[in-house]
């Protein structure tokens, strides 16, 4: 038992994640890179996620889809520093502003990778069945990419340019 958790601590600390047992936990200025107005083609539709930089402890940003000129689903989104670091939580809406989530539950994703230009937010889908797990990836100043997984689920690939900096 202790070599797999030598193994683990060894991943997780070789991931960038923030480490555990006293070290340090990463920080919202970690993830920050993600902070902008993003627009991306979500076959035809309008794929757009906009947040602002850190101010506190938190960071908030939106998504939104929209087709044929109507959106078809929203999130609030946010990231609060937590004693262990980042912390993400999203609640979906439909185009009325009904939650999908109960008033209580939002997905909660801790951070699992933190590197430069990098991070990873995973834990329980809504359902308490599977995982999600939200990789943002900031591969040039213009561009976002997001990987969306779902236990069971093909990765879904979202990319964006950059529409517009928040300052």
């Amino acid at each position: 038992m202790r070599a797999q958790a030598w193994i683990v601590t060894l991943a997780v600390l070789s991931a960038g994640a923030p480490a555990p047992g006293g070290a340090d936990p990463a920080t919202l200025a970690d993830v920050a890179f993600i902070a902008g107005h993003w627009k991306g083609d979500m076959g035809g539709m309008v794929s757009e996620e906009i947040w602002v930089p850190p101010s506190g402890d938190n960071m908030m940003g939106m998504w939104r889809l929209v087709g044929d000129g109507k959106v078809k689903l929203f999130e609030f989104l946010n990231i609060v520093q937590e004693a262990e670091g980042p912390v993400f939580r999203l609640r979906h809406f439909d185009r009325r502003g009904v939650g999908w989530e109960e008033k209580d539950k939002p997905i909660v994703l801790k951070l699992v990778v933190s590197k430069p230009r990098e991070a990873a937010f995973e834990g329980p889908d809504s359902s308490g069945a599977g995982t999600v797990r939200l990789t943002y990836r900031r591969p040039s100043d213009d561009a976002l990419s997001v990987t969306l997984e779902k236990t069971n689920q093909p990765p879904q690939e979202y990319t964006f340019r950059l529409a517009a900096p928040l300052k």
